[in-house]
């Protein structure tokens, strides 16, 4: 009963976050350096150790990731004043540019993917996606929890 219902959504996201080129905007960043990029526009009250999990990349994937965008100016690393052992990600002007081309050209290839759409039928597929990802965030943080929790247990 569940798994028609989210039969094509691999299809959809490999659609929409992987078929979708971002080179032109020439920025200098990989799609993994992306999606990093733009998780620390989103939550920039997060630790690093948390947009690492949000991620669900690989603790050396992701530091050599987070290494290149400190470099080249992307995004600054932010030792907690009360905690030496908490790290913030946070961007810089450079980084916010950079969000903001993103975030405009996403938006624009969205739009684009839908322009055959009637205007209601744009209403619905949006209010649609907007419940589908309320949902969606719950089962997220649910695993996060008990992601975090795992990996505490074997700290």
């Amino acid at each position: 009963m569940f798994s028609y219902r989210i039969n094509n959504f691999p299809q959809f996201i490999k659609k929409v976050f992987y078929d979708h080129d971002i080179s032109k905007l020439d920025l200098g960043i990989n799609r993994t350096q992306t999606n990093i990029l733009m998780f620390v526009s989103e939550n920039s009250e997060k630790s690093m150790s948390e947009i690492s999990l949000m991620t669900g990349l690989e603790k050396s994937s992701f530091t050599r990731s987070v290494d290149y965008l400190v470099k080249n100016e992307f995004i600054t690393r932010n030792s907690s004043e009360n905690d030496r052992r908490i790290v913030k990600l946070s961007l810089t002007n450079k980084g916010i540019k950079a969000a903001k081309l993103i975030k405009n050209d996403f938006d624009e290839f969205l739009e684009s993917l839908i322009s055959d759409f009637s205007e209601k039928d744009k209403k619905d597929f949006f209010e649609s996606l907007d419940g589908t990802s309320k949902y969606i965030n719950r089962i997220l943080d649910g695993n996060k929890k008990m992601t975090a929790a795992k990996q505490h247990f074997l700290e």
